[in-house]
This record gives structure tokens, C-alpha cells and sequence, in this order.
């Protein structure tokens, strides 16, 4: 995805690959829906539900607070 983006006119690859790193990373682990490879452990039971769920909390916290105090300035400071 990012080689295709970058072909794309006036895309910056450094804000395009901050954002693929937060759909991958965020809304990856939040739920066994979200990414195929989720779905495999969810469903081959090697994960119990529970677990999965609060794993994704906790992994979905982590990549927020990543986002927010390293994406956030750095697409700030890109910016000047």
C-alpha cells in the first residue's frame, strides 16, 4: 500500500505510512474481526474470548498512546 501511495501526486510517504501504521496497529488488534491473521487465533481457540478481548484493550491502549505522543508531534514538527 504504501508503494502504491506514493505514486500518488502529493501524497507525503512519511504522513502516508503514519497512517497505515495506525490502521494496522490500532484497529488491527482491537477485535478478532479486524485483520485476517486476528481471526485464525480467535477462532482456533488458542485464545480464550476473554482473553482476546482484553488483549486487544491493553494492545489497543498501547498503540493510542504511541500514536498520540510520537505520530502527533512528529506530524507537527513535519509540518514546519
Amino acid at each position: 500500500m504504501l508503494a502504491a501511495g506514493k505514486s500518488v501526486p502529493g501524497i507525503d510517504p512519511e504522513q502516508l505510512a503514519l497512517a497505515l501504521a495506525l490502521a494496522t496497529g490500532l484497529m488491527g488488534v482491537i477485535t478478532p474481526y479486524a485483520t485476517g491473521p486476528a481471526l485464525v487465533y480467535y477462532e482456533s481457540g488458542y485464545l480464550p474470548a476473554a482473553h482476546f478481548w482484553r488483549l486487544g484493550l491493553v494492545f489497543g491502549a498501547i498503540f493510542l498512546t504511541a500514536l498520540l505522543t510520537i505520530g502527533v508531534p512528529l506530524l507537527v514538527w513535519s509540518d514546519r
